[in-house]
């Protein structure tokens, strides 16, 4: 038996599929057809910006955002006229030269300290390799007709490579690099695929052997005995007989023993994903990353685009409220054509209403669309980045001026449309109690909040460990913004990856959280977990959690409540 980290949940049964990435390492040859070689590489590079516009066109959500940023780097011209340049300088072929090109600013790229630009290397180098296969000539393997059951094993899953994949056939994931935010294993997640990172030991697994795999605790079992397969097997039916039972939960209140009741609503990137938050009775849309709108668009969404969206999933709740978070780029999230200038730590830097405050006339185009399509349902705006209430009066001017331009052309909408914001820095959680005086509601961001707080980019593998919503300041930070909206009388809920971590939620019952916004396949199983808490109990271990210092005592206090509570989750 191996073990390494699961990065998500699952068990997995099948044959291993071995996805090899050889590194390709063109030498360096003399030609003296210097235009054939310039053909080259101009037919390869356009062959793949055709496959990679042909996928684009199967997939939607951060999947599809984060390819249309690949095509957005094949067609930098820079990058293009740099390899041409050296076709002609050196006189040399193809394969080399698209090496060397994109081999400068993979560099350039990787000496900078930030994990946002280190990120975008790894991206190039993928490009590049699909690139130089091309020039050479050498057969990618299709990953779209795996057979069912295959385990696929691999040194590290690019997203062009989970883009790809028929995932009904993928039982598991196994890998060499990856960590628990990877776009990879965030995709494994919402798919319900068991996935592990385990290191040098990976080796040790070969083409066709047999895997049994628990995603969970990180157990992988090559050509399992009998024995072993038997025991995850039950585990599996156990698990998938808890899924039927999920199903007893749907169209239920979210309240504990004590009848103490919460919310549960969804996170959206797009109006596809709305099947799936109906599908599970979500009580609303929590977060509507409207961002996805701007990143799914080679320019700028018209007003009309951005409507039509809006407009569907307000018609689609029927009359259960959906929170629109305005424009929040920047960071991790980048625009090509809105050329925003480039930033040695875009995270602290020019992004979200920080841009809008600086482009009322871009602001303005959503504004409209988004207060217009109020007409349709109970929407409701959600600013995020806010880290003062200077930016909450100025935004909140620029809807009152839009407002009153559609009362002036008679354009129908929700004249009491709410306006919140999100608690995700923490001048804003200290500031909650007077930030909630001005505003209808507060959804607590805890993915940047976490990394604010601790001074941790959620991204980056060496200090992944640090970046943890069970830290002390984080909750108390969380603490101050329940109870800043509190004494106002205003909502508070919390749309972070922490808001469905049934391991966090006693902790923020017994903080008094409002709402929980989440993934929307983990609104059934926070439900049933809701329904076995006690209302009184959650606050006597919010009380003990607050009165902690350590990380590593928090999660033994949620350990030993779980424990004596006979609530402990298998």
């Amino acid at each position: 038996m191996l073990k390494g980290k699961g990065i998500s949940d699952g068990i997995g049964l099948g044959t291993v599929v071995l996805l090899k990435k050889e590194e390709i390492k063109p030498e360096k040859v003399k030609v003296e057809e210097i235009q054939t070689e310039k053909e080259i590489f101009q037919k390869a590079l356009h062959s793949v910006q055709i496959e990679i516009q042909e996928l684009i066109g199967t997939l939607s959500g951060t999947e599809k955002e984060i390819m249309q940023a690949y095509v957005t780097i094949l067609q930098d011209p820079t990058l293009v006229e740099q390899i041409i340049a050296v076709i002609e300088q050196e006189k040399c072929n193809a394969a080399y030269a698209t090496e060397i090109g994109f081999g400068q600013i993979i560099q350039m790229l990787e000496k900078i300290e930030d994990s946002y630009l280190a990120a975008r290397s790894k991206d190039i180098a993928d490009m590049k390799k699909k690139v130089l296969a091309k020039i050479l000539q050498q057969e990618e393997r299709d990953v779209s007709q795996l057979p069912k059951n295959t385990i696929l094993v691999t040194k590290e899953l690019t997203t062009s490579d989970t883009a790809k994949l028929d995932l009904k056939n993928i039982a598991g994931i196994i890998t060499q690099v990856g960590i628990g935010n990877s776009h990879m294993a965030i995709m494994a997640r919402i798919h319900e695929i068991p996935a592990i990172v385990i290191k040098e030991e990976i080796k040790q697994m070969k083409e066709n052997d047999r895997i049994a795999m628990n995603g969970t605790t990180g157990e992988i079992f090559i050509n399992p005995s009998q024995e072993e397969r038997n025991k995850l097997e039950e585990i599996q039916k156990e698990v998938k007989k808890q899924k039927e039972q999920l199903q007893n939960y749907k169209n239920q209140k979210s309240s504990t023993i004590d009848d103490h009741t919460v919310e549960l609503l969804a996170n959206i990137g797009g109006t596809e994903e709305m099947d799936t938050v109906l599908k599970n009775t979500a009580e609303g849309v929590g977060l509507f990353r409207s961002e996805f709108l701007y990143m799914n668009s080679k320019d700028f969404p018209s007003e009309e685009e951005q409507f039509e969206s809006y407009r569907k999933v307000a018609e689609k709740l029927q009359g259960k409220r959906a929170v629109i978070r305005t424009l929040d780029i920047g960071g991790d999230k980048d625009l090509k054509y809105m050329k925003l200038p480039k930033e040695k730590n875009p995270f602290l830097g020019y992004r979200a209403i920080r841009i809008y405050l600086d482009n009322v006339s871009l602001f303005k185009v959503q504004l409209r669309a988004i207060l217009r399509a109020s007409a349709y349902g109970n929407l409701a705006i959600m600013l995020p980045m806010i880290s003062s209430i200077e930016e909450l009066r100025k935004a909140k001017n620029v809807i009152e001026e839009v407002k009153e331009e559609l009362r002036t052309k008679q354009k129908a909408f929700r004249e009491k449309i709410e306006v919140g914001i999100m608690i995700e820095i923490p001048s804003a959680a200290i500031m909650a109690e007077e930030l909630a005086k001005e505003c209808d509601f507060f959804s607590i961001g805890t993915n940047d909040l976490v990394q604010y707080t601790m001074a941790v980019e959620r991204g980056n593998e060496k200090v992944a460990d640090l970046y943890t919503h069970f830290h002390p300041a984080v909750i108390r930070f969380i603490k101050l913004a329940i109870e800043g909206a509190h004494k106002s009388h205003i909502l508070c809920g919390m749309c972070g990856e922490a808001a469905g971590d049934l391991d966090f939620i006693p902790i923020l019952i017994g903080l008094g959280l409002d709402e929980f916004s989440m993934n929307a396949n983990k609104i059934l199983p926070a439900r049933k977990w809701i329904k076995e808490l006690d209302f009184k109990s959650c606050q006597k271990l919010a009380e003990e959690v607050l009165s902690l210092s350590s990380t590593k005592e928090i999660k033994q206090k949620v350990k030993n409540y779980l424990l004596q509570e006979g609530n402990l989750r298998k």
